[in-house]
């Protein structure tokens, strides 16, 4: 005996249809069959392979893969927010921050010397200080030198590794150029300074002495001693002025005095040997023969980048001839490379940040406009 499985009522076993309901009882064997397809694929060992369990591997592929590209999007991002808060862009805009805010102590902690005899801190930075305040171009300058070069123009300061940051961020210090200019004197026992600090006493009446190290910037040397003084002031910062020398040779003027002379460099010297010796200032003489943009002084260097920036100045296309007709006012010629003919002339005010061309017309500067 067997049971319908729609009525349950029992029913022969060699019943067709059921004789209670009518159910066709051939059915009723395929449908378990039937089922059993339907609720899953068979694996290899008889099992069925539940379509959930499919439908959750997928789903945890899909979410790692999405944590995996959240992450790396992160790391990017933090990467770029570190480099220009604290890598390399935001400490090269930390150490020019120092020199405007005029933060030397923290300013000389970001800097190493070329020269170990050289003590860098607060007070040893001030000369260039000095410099920056009176030059607040320079410091634009070596700010975009050190960004797109990591070095300035001038071979003054140089950007270099420091050590790292877990490992892997750089720390970054400025290699400073250090000074060492040349003083002569012609007086015997007197004494000569730097910014008012001693330096050395004269031997003799033809004397020379090599100081430094000494950091750029602007210094003021004099000669005192022997009922004579003389002193001169200089900008010692570009890489050409390493060894420049200093004249405070002191002169006997008509009266019978001697004479004082502030701000003055000449362009040669005597030194102990009594032969001359040629200093890097730029003049008419010393440069007949024309100087290349990269043996210009920054001044002069600053001018000739507005002209190429903002005009069609092409630097390589000329040779220069450069001079100081006043404090503050450098004066750059500039010569056909090729046919040497003289082009134009221009006058660089770096105080006020002015920079004129000479109309010949008129005999006169007059301000470069190049919205013209």
């Amino acid at each position: 005996m067997k049971t319908c499985p729609n009525c349950h009522q029992p029913v022969a076993s060699d019943s067709v249809f059921c004789e209670n309901c009518g159910f066709n009882l051939r059915t009723a064997s395929v449908t378990p069959l039937i089922k059993k397809h339907r609720g899953g694929r068979h694996s290899k060992h008889g099992k069925s392979a539940e379509p959930g369990k499919k439908k959750v591997k997928w789903l945890s592929r899909g979410i790692w893969c999405m944590l995996t590209v959240a992450v790396i999007a992160v790391t990017v991002l933090a990467v770029s927010f570190y480099n220009k808060q604290a890598g390399k862009e935001g400490q090269i805009a930390t150490i020019t921050d120092d020199i405007t805010d005029n933060q030397s102590n923290d300013f000389a902690k970001k800097l190493v010397s070329d020269n170990p005899n050289l003590k860098i801190d607060g007070d040893t930075v001030q000369p260039f200080f000095n410099y920056a305040r009176k030059h607040p171009k320079y410091v634009k300058t070596l700010k975009a030198d050190l960004q797109k070069f990591g070095e300035t123009r001038d071979h003054t300061f140089k950007l270099e590794t420091a050590g790292h940051n877990f490992l892997i961020f750089p720390v970054y210090k400025l290699r400073v150029t250090t000074m060492h200019p040349v003083l002569t004197s012609n007086v015997a026992n007197a004494t000569l300074l730097a910014d008012g600090k001693a330096l050395v006493t004269t031997k003799n009446d033809h004397y020379s002495y090599k100081a430094g190290p000494l950091f750029p910037g602007q210094y003021t040397f004099k000669l005192s001693g022997g009922g004579v003084h003389k002193s001169t002031t200089v900008d010692l910062v570009a890489g050409n002025s390493v060894n420049k020398h200093i004249d405070l040779i002191v002169q006997a003027t008509k009266r019978g005095h001697d004479e004082v002379n502030q701000n003055e460099d000449e362009t040669t010297v005597t030194d102990a040997t009594g032969g001359k010796v040629e200093d890097n200032t730029t003049s008419d003489d010393a440069l007949d023969s024309g100087d290349s943009y990269d043996d210009l002084s920054i001044e002069a260097q600053t001018a000739l980048d507005e002209l190429r920036e903002n005009g069609d100045l092409d630097t390589d296309d000329y040779t220069y001839k450069e001079s100081t007709p006043q404090a503050h006012i450098t004066e750059i010629r500039l010569y056909d490379a090729e046919s040497g003919d003289h082009d134009s002339t221009y006058r660089y005010d770096d105080i006020h940040d002015i920079l004129a061309e000479y109309d010949a017309s008129k005999g006169k500067f007059k301000e470069v406009d190049f919205d013209d």
